[in-house]
This record gives C-alpha cells, sequence and structure tokens, in this order.
C-alpha cells in the first residue's frame, strides 16, 4: 500500500507524455525514450529496464526466422498444415499458389515454399550448389561455432572433439574444462578499483583483497603454476606493481611489490607470460608497449611508432604471439611476436574505438569490444573469419573481458555489472555480479594458461634465461627466443651476450602529444635501446648531451624549465627554472662544464650556467637587439658561440640571421644574414669546420665555413616540409620535421634521403650522441681554468666570470657576494647557512666545492664525520660517489682514488662475473671474445680456446649436447623431445627426417585421421593420433 502510494506520488511529479527518471526528480520527454542519447542524468531513459533490448534471430542453415516471434523453424515445417509460428508466417494461401514454381525449380532434395518466393534446399549435413538446386557436402567446420574446439567435417555430416584437459558434453559440441586438482574450481580475479575480489562462476563470493589504501586498480594477471596473482595500482607520483599468493581456497595472503624501472606512471594494462614470467605492459601515454623480467630490474621497448593511443594487450606465449589494440589516427586490433617483430593488422576497418581483448588460445581466436560501435567481435589469429558475437546496450562500456569454455565474461561500467556471454549464441547473456568500478577480469584456473614440458628461455645451466645475459623474450613461438639487452648496452654478435658499446652512438630527439625524450639507432633495423625515454614532458623543444657524465639536458619550453636525465634512466632532476621564458636552444660546454640557453622572454637574452649548481651560478651574457632567439651552438675549443634570431616578419627576408660572439658574450657580431627568416636547427662539424641550419620560412638546409664563406644550400627537397632540429654526424645530416613527425637522413655525399621514423607530430629537436663530438682542450679544462664559478673559454685563453648576483674578486679568478643584496634571516629547510649569511642547498655540504665562496661548507670541523650511503663510496674530499663507478676507468673523485691499484684490489666480483687482473669485474659470457673488457687484455688471455688467434684452430670441431638434447645434423642442440613433433627446430629438418623418426602407432581408445589432419574451426591442425570423436549423424 505504502509503497504504491509512492510511486504514484512520483509520478505526479511529471506531466502527461512526461517520463520520470529513476532518480526520481528529473523528468524528460517520452519521445526522448529509447532513442540512443541518455537524457537522464543517471541514463535510466536508455537502460535497458527500460528499453529491452531487441534480439537478432540469426539462423542456422536450412531454417527460417518467424516474423512475429524470436524462433527459428526448418523448411521442411513450411506449408505442412501446422501453424509452428504463432502469426501463422509459415502457412497460409501462398502454399497452394507457389506450388508450380516449386516443380519448374527441378530440386535434387525439396523444395522450400516462403510468403513471396520459392526455392530449393538440401538434406542436413549438404548444402545447395551456385546453380541453386543441385546439393554438395556442407563444411560445418568452417561455420563459427559448429564446435567449441575441435571439429573434423564428414561427409554429411561432422564430429567434435575437445583437446586435452576438457571433456566433452552431453551436447556433443560443448567442451568443459577437467576441474584439476579437484580441491581447486575456476575462479573469476576481478579488480574492483580498491579491491581484489574473488568469485566462484556462478557468481558466489570466494575471498577480497582488503583494501589498498584506497589507490585505483585499473588490471590484474597471474601465474596460475606459482600460486600468483599481480595487479597496478595508481598514485599520484607513480604506479605500483604489487603481488600476491592466492591458496587453495581462494584466500589472498603474503603481499608485495615489484620495482620496475622503467617509467610507470601511465600503465594501467598489462600480461603476465606464464612461461618466462616476463611482464608485458601497456603505456597509453607516451604510446609504447614495453616487457620487463619478472624482478622489473630489466625494461626493453617492444613497439612505440604508429602506436597513438594503445587500449589492451594479450599474450599467447604458445603461439608466440602479442595482441593489442590502439585507436588513434587509425582505429585497429594488431598482432606480432612476442619480441615484437612482425607486426600486422588484424583488423582496420568496421571498427572506431577497440579497446579491451580476450583470446580463445585452443582455437586462436580473438575477441575484442569496441566502446564507441558498442559490440563484441572476433576473429582468428590471422585476420579472417570474423563475426560479431553481440552488439547493443546490453556490451555498451565494456572495460574487461576473459574467455573461459563457451563464455565470455566481462565487467560492465555501464551498469556495473559482471556479465557472461555465450560467444556461440549472443542472445544468452546473463548478468552474474552487481559491482560498482569493475575493471579487470581474469578466470583463475589451470587449463587458461597452458604449459610446455619446456621453451626456448628456459634457464641455462649459467642460471640465464635462454642464456641471454639481460632478458629473454619467447619470438614467434614457444620454441624460439630473441634476446634483448637493458638500455645502454649492445648485443653482442653471438645473439646472447650484453656489452656497453666502446663508443655509444645514438640518435635522440624531443616530440610532443605526449612530451617525451626518445632515443634510436641509426641503423633502424636494431632494436638496441641507448637511454630511458625522458617522460612526462610538454613541448621538450630543445636537447643536448653531456658524454662525460651521460646526460641528457633538455629544454621544456611550456613547462619552463631545463633539465637532465642520464641516458639509463637516472638522476633525472629540474636544474632551472626560475625566471625562463622561452627556451628554445640549448648548448653544453663539454669543456668548461657549462650550460648556454636562449630565452625569448620580453629580455630577449643568451645565458650560462654550470651545469652542476646551475641556479646558483646562472649568469647573463647577452641582452636584448633580438627578435627571438632560438637555437645555439658552442664551439669550446675555439672559445665562439652562435645562435639563430628568427623574424616573424615575412615581408623583409634580411632580418632573420645567426650570430656570433666570444663564449664570454663578447665581440658580438652578425654572422651570416640576408634571405634567411626562420633559422631553426644549427649544428656544427668540428672536422670541417662548417656551421649547418634549416630555415622553416624557406624548407631548406644551408651550411657556411667557420670562415663565413663558402655559404651553400645543402638540400631544398620535398622532404622539408617544416624543419625543427638538426644534427650533423659523419657524412649525414639529420633533421626532424615538425609538421608530419619524421626524421630524415641526408648523405651529403650522394644527396639521398632515408626516412628514419615517422610517428605522430610535432617533433622538436635532436641530437647526436656521440662522445668523440665532445673531444678537444682549452684553459678550462684543468682545475676548471683556475675559476672559482665560470670558466668561459675565448679565443685563445679563458675568462673567469660571476652569477649575476656576485662580483668578480681583484684577482680576477675568485667570486664574492654583492654587499648591497638583501640577505634571508633564516635558511629554508633543506638548506645549509654559511658563514657569510648566505644560503645553500645542505647537500652541497661536504662535497668538495666551496660553495658558500666562503670555505664553511666544507670546513674540517664539519665535514669531519661526514659520511655517504652504503651504495656510495666516500673519496678523501667528502666527495660521494655509486660504488658502480669504482675503477671503471673514469676518475670520478678527481684524485682518481677510485681507480687506484688499493682501491680496486680489494673489490670482489660476483658468481657470475671474471675478475680482471686490474680488479674490474666483468660478466663471464665477455671471456674470449676478442675484445678487450677488462682494459689490461686479462679477459682474451692464452686460457681462451681460440689459441690461433683466428679462430682456424675451431673450425669443423663437433661441440656435444646435453643428454636431454638432440644434436641437429647443423650442431644445433635441442630439447630432445622437440624431435619428431613436426615442426623444423633444428632449421634443416634434420630433427624431423625419417631416420630420426617413426610413426608412432596410436594407443586403445584413438584413431587415425584420413587425411591425417582435424581442423579447429575450420583451420589445419597437423596430428598423428587423437581421441575418438563425438559423432553427428543428422536426421
Amino acid at each position: 500500500m505504502w509503497i504504491t502510494l509512492m510511486y504514484l506520488l512520483y509520478q505526479q511529479l511529471c506531466d502527461p507524455g512526461e517520463f520520470l527518471c529513476h532518480d526520481h526528480v528529473t523528468c524528460v520527454s517520452q519521445s526522448w525514450l529509447c532513442d540512443g542519447d541518455p537524457d537522464c542524468p543517471d541514463d535510466s531513459d536508455e537502460s535497458l529496464d527500460t528499453c529491452p533490448e531487441e534480439v537478432d534471430i540469426k539462423c542456422p542453415l536450412n531454417h527460417i526466422a518467424c516474423l512475429g516471434a524470436n524462433k527459428c523453424i526448418h523448411l521442411s515445417r513450411l506449408c505442412n498444415g501446422v501453424l509452428d509460428c504463432s502469426d501463422g508466417y509459415d502457412e497460409g494461401l501462398h502454399c497452394q499458389e507457389l506450388l508450380p514454381n516449386c516443380q519448374e525449380l527441378n530440386c535434387q532434395y525439396k523444395c522450400a515454399v516462403v510468403r513471396n518466393s520459392t526455392r530449393c534446399y538440401c538434406e542436413d549435413g549438404f548444402e545447395v550448389k551456385e546453380d541453386g538446386r543441385s546439393c554438395r557436402d556442407q563444411d560445418e567446420c568452417a561455420i563459427y561455432g559448429a564446435c567449441s574446439q575441435t571439429c573434423i567435417n564428414t561427409y554429411g555430416s561432422y564430429a567434435c572433439s575437445c583437446v586435452e584437459g576438457y571433456i566433452m558434453q552431453p551436447d556433443n559440441r560443448s567442451c568443459k574444462a577437467k576441474n584439476e586438482p579437484t580441491d581447486r574450481p575456476p575462479m573469476l580475479l576481478i579488480a574492483n578499483s580498491e579491491t581484489i575480489e574473488v568469485f566462484y562462476l556462478n557468481g558466489s563470493k570466494m575471498a577480497t583483497l582488503s583494501s589498498v589504501n584506497g589507490n585505483e586498480i585499473h588490471t590484474l594477471d597471474f601465474i596460475y603454476n606459482e600460486d600468483m596473482i599481480c595487479w597496478i595500482e595508481s598514485r599520484e607520483s607513480s604506479n605500483q606493481l604489487k603481488c600476491i599468493q592466492i591458496t587453495k581456497t581462494g584466500r589472498l595472503t603474503e603481499e608485495w611489490t615489484i620495482n620496475i624501472l622503467q617509467s610507470f606512471h601511465n600503465v594501467q594494462q598489462m600480461a603476465i607470460d606464464w612461461l618466462t614470467r616476463n611482464l608485458y605492459f601497456v603505456d597509453h601515454v607516451s604510446d609504447r608497449i614495453f616487457v620487463c623480467t619478472y624482478n622489473g630490474s630489466v625494461c626493453v621497448t617492444l613497439i612505440d611508432l604508429e602506436l597513438h593511443n594503445p587500449k589492451s594487450i594479450a599474450i599467447d606465449p604458445i603461439a608466440g604471439k602479442l595482441f593489442f589494440t590502439d585507436y588513434g589516427n587509425v582505429a585497429k586490433v594488431e598482432r606480432c611476436d612476442m619480441d615484437g617483430l612482425n607486426r600486422t593488422r588484424i583488423i582496420d576497418s568496421k571498427t572506431e574505438q577497440p579497446a579491451a581483448l580476450a583470446l580463445d588460445l585452443v582455437n586462436k581466436l580473438v575477441y575484442w569490444v569496441d566502446l564507441y560501435l558498442d559490440y563484441v567481435e572476433v576473429v582468428d589469429y590471422q585476420g579472417k573469419n570474423r563475426h560479431t558475437i553481440i552488439q547493443g546496450r546490453q556490451v555498451r562500456h565494456l572495460y574487461g573481458i576473459t574467455v573461459f569454455e563457451d563464455y565470455l565474461y566481462a565487467t560492465n561500467s555501464d551498469n556495473f555489472s559482471i556479465i557472461r556471454i555465450n560467444r556461440f549464441n549472443g542472445t544468452d547473456i546473463q548478468s552474474l555480479i552487481k559491482m560498482e568500478n569493475a575493471r579487470g577480469i581474469r578466470i583463475y584456473q589451470k587449463r587458461t594458461q597452458p604449459t610446455v614440458r619446456s621453451h626456448a628461455c628456459e634457464v641455462d645451466p649459467y642460471g640465464m634465461p635462454g642464456g641471454c645475459s639481460h632478458i629473454c623474450l619467447l619470438s614467434s613461438s614457444y620454441k624460439t627466443r630473441t634476446c634483448r639487452c637493458r638500455t645502454g648496452f649492445n648485443l653482442g654478435s653471438d645473439g646472447r651476450s650484453c656489452k656497453r658499446p666502446k663508443n655509444e652512438l645514438f640518435l635522440f630527439y624531443g616530440k610532443g602529444r605526449p612530451g617525451i625524450v626518445r632515443g634510436m639507432d641509426l641503423n633502424t633495423k636494431i632494436a638496441d635501446e641507448y637511454m630511458i625515454p625522458i617522460e612526462n614532458l610538454v613541448n621538450p623543444r630543445a636537447l643536448d648531451f653531456h658524454a662525460e657524465t651521460n646526460y641528457i639536458y633538455f629544454a621544456d619550453t611550456t613547462s619552463f624549465l631545463i633539465g637532465r636525465q642520464k641516458i639509463d634512466g637516472t638522476e633525472r632532476e629540474t636544474i632551472l627554472k626560475d625566471d625562463l621564458d622561452n627556451v628554445e636552444g640549448i648548448a653544453v660546454d663539454w669543456i668548461g662544464n657549462n650550460l648556454y640557453w636562449t630565452n625569448d622572454g620580453h629580455r630577449k637574452t643568451i645565458n650560462v650556467a654550470r651545469l652542476e649548481k646551475a641556479s646558483q651560478s646562472r649568469k647573463t651574457l647577452l641582452e636584448g637587439e633580438m627578435s627571438h632567439p632560438r637555437g645555439i651552438v658552442v664551439d669550446p675549443v675555439n672559445g665562439w658561440m652562435y645562435w639563430t634570431d628568427w623574424e616573424e616578419d615575412e615581408i623583409d627576408d634580411s632580418v632573420g640571421r645567426i650570430e656570433k660572439a666570444w663564449m664570454d658574450g663578447f665581440n658580438r657580431q652578425i654572422f651570416v644574414t640576408s634571405k634567411m627568416l626562420w633559422p631553426n636547427g644549427l649544428t656544427l662539424d668540428f672536422h670541417t669546420n662548417t656551421l649547418y641550419w634549416c630555415d622553416a620560412y624557406y624548407d631548406h638546409i644551408e651550411k657556411v665555413f667557420l670562415n663565413g664563406t663558402h655559404r651553400k644550400i645543402v638540400y631544398s627537397g620535398k622532404e622539408l616540409n617544416h624543419p625543427f632540429g638538426l644534427s650533423h654526424h659523419g657524412n649525414y645530416v639529420f633533421w626532424t620535421d615538425y609538421m608530419n613527425g619524421s626524421i630524415f637522413q641526408l648523405d651529403l655525399v650522394t644527396n639521398e634521403v632515408t626516412l628514419l621514423r615517422h610517428e605522430r607530430p610535432p617533433l622538436f629537436g635532436l641530437q647526436i650522441y656521440d662522445p668523440r663530438k665532445q673531444q678537444g682542450d682549452n684553459m678550462c679544462r684543468v682545475n676548471n681554468g683556475g675559476c672559482s664559478t665560470l670558466c668561459l673559454a675565448i679565443p685563445g685563453g679563458r675568462v673567469c666570470a660571476c652569477a649575476d648576483n656576485q662580483l668578480l674578486d681583484e684577482n680576477g679568478t675568485t667570486c664574492i657576494f654583492n654587499s648591497g643584496e638583501v640577505l634571508p634571516h633564516i635558511c629554508k629547510a633543506g638548506e645549509f647557512r654559511c658563514k657569510n649569511r648566505h644560503c645553500i642547498q645542505a647537500r652541497w655540504k661536504c662535497d668538495g666545492d666551496d660553495d658558500c665562496l666562503d670555505g664553511s661548507d666544507e670546513d674540517s670541523v664539519n665535514c669531519f664525520n661526514h659520511s655517504c650511503p652504503d651504495d656510495q663510496f666516500k673519496c678523501k674530499n667528502n666527495r660521494c660517489i655509486p660504488k658502480r663507478w669504482l675503477c671503471d676507468g673514469a676518475n670520478d673523485c678527481g684524485s682518481n682514488e677510485d681507480e687506484s691499484n688499493q682501491t680496486c684490489a680489494a673489490r670482489t666480483c660476483q658468481v657470475d662475473q671474471f675478475s680482471c687482473g686490474n680488479g674490474r669485474c666483468i660478466p663471464r659470457a665477455w671471456l674470449c671474445d676478442r675484445e678487450d673488457d677488462c682494459g689490461d687484455q686479462t679477459d682474451e688471455m692464452a686460457s681462451c680456446d681460440d689459441d690461433c688467434g683466428d679462430g682456424s684452430d675451431e673450425v669443423g670441431c663437433v661441440h656435444s649436447c646435453f643428454d636431454n638434447q638432440f644434436r641437429c645434423s647443423n650442431g644445433r642442440c635441442i630439447p630432445g623431445h622437440w624431435a619428431c613433433d613436426g615442426d623444423n627446430d633444428c632449421g634443416d629438418f634434420s630433427d624431423e627426417a625419417q631416420t630420426n623418426c617413426t610413426r608412432e602407432e596410436c594407443k586403445l581408445q584413438e584413431g587415425n585421421c584420413d587425411n591425417g589432419s582435424q581442423h579447429i574451426h575450420g583451420q589445419p591442425y597437423p596430428v598423428i593420433c587423437m581421441r575418438y570423436f563425438a559423432k553427428f549423424d543428422h536426421p
């Protein structure tokens, strides 16, 4: 009674012809109901309760749909005098009227009379030929869903069977997974924003991982054989990868964190390779897919090109395949090998926003969700046999999806539910659980992660997976592998070992949307990574490097900062933040250890600061008489600097220019002008004393000798649309195109242009990281030229200079503070107060540098008990350096004590390392590879097998395999059970030769196929013996 009264009261809130939304407040026109646009705040005008889904009936062969009901009837039941359709569609006057037409068709089997036509049909198991009357055998196995798993076509019929671990059901087509072990039923794992929920497949609850500090959980995965579940938590500053053990009863215990060295802030999707334990991740902001070892210590990028909005990822380690969705410039579903190679699109049409992915590992099928078109579709691994499973409001806004047996399980963020969809009958859909914020979903069961006896990344006797020094990735199948190296290392010629290159050489560039600095090999076919990307930027327009310290310097123009990061991804910091306007150019003085930059603010300045403690030492060298200062380069050997000046006025082409001055700002002069408007990138060829630049208005590249002669256009081809960054190396010039997102290489000898990379624009500055560029000497090299702050090179000498708030003392070398400067009464937190009342950063105390300018920060009394962290080495001058820098050939302390015999002799190498005669430790894989990795030749001594020195004494030698291995004719060793399995694992077919293989006799209750093969959904699947099939005999 009360409920009825309340309902009537609510209805009175709306006028006639209006609908009351389920919030019991909002009224909308009834004509707006079920129009596809949610008008109620709670979308109730478009909900399934308000708008029942129209079911699209698809009838099988030889069946027809009744018009007034969701029902299919067999063609033999048409015009039989019985009303099989409730609306009488199958009976009527047409049955007699159209009967003569049937006789004219002369059907081989029978004729069906439909309302307005007649047609021939065949006995079940057969189909009509192209002539419209004859019959032929129908291949039921080519029909999606004919069998749950394996299908064999026979004449007039077909048979279904199940792969190992599954049991045929009474319907003779469905397969159900064996419950092994019996006390571990299949479970649903669901990431629910703040928790991990565990359910039975019927929706009843098993266990819950307690709230995780309110952090967002987007995705999860597991390794069944290790009873381990992992998930990603989103945090404000960075994401975390966490794992937990799951018991047989579904209880979750023993949580731990895996530290991923790569940037992890924008990762919301992952997949775990349960064979190798490698972790695959999608970064949807930096637009890349990368993979890490199980402990997170080694990460390598797999895909970062032509990827504009990656959404989901799924892997099949047995087949060696990785699948992902992406909808940026082109909406697509792609496939590649698990090492990132052999990339191909399997879907790129009739899709708008492909998102969640799931794989049927048995049938080799890919299921995906389209968020815009509201459907779930399926296609095979090759991109063929595409079908729509279900489309409409019922599957709107699906976030996660997974496959098990005959069903898809999905999280629906639209109606806060977990749904189950029959993947062979889209009309069979059921809501299992009501849950808000449900996201990632997985089925936890043994058969969802099939295993193999061995794979190519098995740990070798030396403890290295697949024999790889850093990371082993499965390739095109579980029997093949690719070794990759962590950033900064190159893969050796053996394809397994990793080494630091003697001379690092790579290209790096900045891009926007998203803001990032990336590196790439000059040989685009090589996968080695030389630097960890610098991420979370906006517009990194200017770049340079300092080879001695391995730093990449960048100016993020929009964020008004200059920062740096080492190529191994460590020591990211902002070195300049205040009083920066529009920094379009930076240049590193590698001899004086200074940084120069242009500042296109209201003052128009050229500035300099020390690389270390830049904020304390910054000085303005030049100000004014510039329109838009942009690119800058320095020549510290000769004491000159060069910079470009843009002019936006297109009328006068004589106002764009290149200027030069001594590196202390004196002797300023115009170097190049005329026929110049928007000079952008600058680069110096120190060997030929040539300056190159590009002009974004005239779209060409020019050069001139440093003596001002022989100005010449180098290139002006169609590839120059809006050149931005420019760099020189050897006989090549490289440039970025701002507008079309391309990186080009120009051969200065042949004038041939090569496209190296293309990605989403804009692209900014680029540089060639080559330590050989940063050579030479000047008076600033030793002891900073005797200068206390800035040592600035000039032709034939040097000048000492001080920061803007300091004065040069009468001695011309030391700096003193300006006496008129107002000093703070109290230093800030994290600062040290000098005796002269100035404040410096506390971490600068006792570091060997006089930062106070009165010596008080390096006072022996203050620094007597100064200590370094456990992972660092304390130099005699109190400087702390990482212990990994010891005995590496570089004088990091400044007094060589980190390279002394006393220090190096005391070092102990790890088990997998070789101890050199000079104390250095190198990986044992580097022994006897004809390279002096120790620096004293002790790794290439007479103990190496290559006694001749040219390898001739090892030619023709037969190397033995382990007892459990098969030796191929080409000398390769493979696991013994890979022989005679149908795969050419040796590469020369010797493992499949008749002399080594005999046909295995089929066991009792197994049968030989007539043609030696079976089909899984129409795909050939080689087999010798197989279990008896459940056979269909049509009536």
